[in-house]
């Protein structure tokens, strides 16, 4: 059973059955015999509902516009620099060891993170996509926005966060810069546990955790773990998913094909966003009333100290070198240009 499909048993048929017929243009039959095959390796449980829908339906989609002359082959096993697949798809979090600014083309916290479709614009219009390709490409990769975990995740916890206090000493699993600010908090943070948060949370392993918007964390069985959902989540805006290409692999393909891809990429990201927008009430609905989870704003001294201490977070990463301060500078101007929020004074970056 599916994201669309559990949502439709759940109550929610005449907003989740939207996204069925996208899913099915996007999985034509394919005439052509692959030439070619691509493996790629993703950061989630592969199981029909959550993100493994996503990757699937475009690793479908760019079979087809190209016309069957590559498959690609999908495995759940993992995400990052490091990988031998030769696409991996997870969020530009998983390389952050290699450089804490892949954080910006993701999600940044607190009021720090732009809204979904101002982070897509940032990048393919603001020239974040360079800053990206820079990036990433001194890893060996080419990365595409791809997807996204949905706007205003909660932080899902097992007891309710009622203060500031309540924070010390939680086990929270939070995606990128998120972990460092719950960490400052006072919690003892790690990195976001997919494909295991649902089960580490189950068995008391986490306290608490990020784990994308109501439908997701539905599909994915974390609001069945944790039954306390509370204000928008470390990472305020949540976190974008990405495909990333072996640059080896990218100079190989054809113009035809590297447009496909970016083409598929992007439909897919928005495909993405109007499934969170359009399941969002219908999940709110299913969480309360089937599951009686509780929602609640951060409490007032817990929204002041993440607010203070996200942009001291992102402040130290625009200091680390060059290539940080470059990413923070058109990131932060991009963000003043749409709201008139002023950009941040900065210290001298470390060369």
């Amino acid at each position: 059973m599916d994201r669309r499909e559990f949502l439709v048993t759940s109550g929610g048929a005449a907003v989740a059955a939207t996204s069925g017929t996208a899913c099915a243009q996007a999985e034509p039959h394919i005439q052509s015999t692959a030439s070619t095959v691509l493996r790629l390796s993703m950061s989630w449980a592969d199981t029909p509902q959550g993100p493994a829908d996503s990757v699937r339906r475009l690793a479908r989609r760019f079979e087809t516009m190209t016309g069957g002359r590559t498959r690609i082959e999908v495995a759940a096993s993992g995400s990052g620099p490091d990988s031998d697949a030769d696409l991996v798809h997870g969020s530009a979090h998983d390389f952050a060891a290699r450089h804490p600014a892949f954080c910006y083309f993701a999600g940044l916290p607190g009021s720090a993170g732009l809204a979904p479709h101002d982070l897509a614009h940032w990048i393919t219009i603001g020239g974040g996509q360079m800053l990206w390709d820079e990036l990433a490409g001194d890893a060996g990769w080419k990365p595409f926005l791809a997807g996204h975990m949905g706007d205003a995740p909660p932080l899902w916890s097992r007891e309710p966060v009622r203060d500031l206090g309540d924070l010390a000493g939680r086990r929270i699993a939070a995606p990128g810069l998120g972990a460092d600010v719950a960490r400052a908090l006072g919690a003892e943070a790690t990195a976001a546990a997919e494909p295991r948060v649902a089960a580490l949370l189950a068995e008391g392993t986490l306290d608490a955790a990020e784990a994308g918007d109501l439908a997701t964390s539905l599909a994915t069985g974390v609001a069945r773990a944790a039954r306390h959902a509370t204000g928008t989540g470390l990472n305020g805006h949540g976190t974008a998913l990405a495909l990333s290409v072996k640059l080896a692999v990218w100079e190989r393909m054809s113009d035809a094909d590297k447009a496909a891809l970016a083409a598929a990429t992007a439909e897919e990201y928005q495909l993405a966003l109007g499934e969170g927008r359009a399941h969002a009430a219908v999940a709110r609905r299913v969480l309360e009333g089937s599951l009686g989870i509780t929602f609640a704003p951060w409490p007032a001294d817990a929204a002041e100290a993440l607010e203070r201490v996200a942009e001291a977070t992102v402040a130290h990463v625009a200091g680390r070198d060059a290539t940080a301060a470059r990413i923070d500078q058109s990131y932060m101007a991009f963000r003043n240009m749409l709201s008139g929020t002023p950009a941040p004074s900065r210290p001298q970056a470390v060369a």
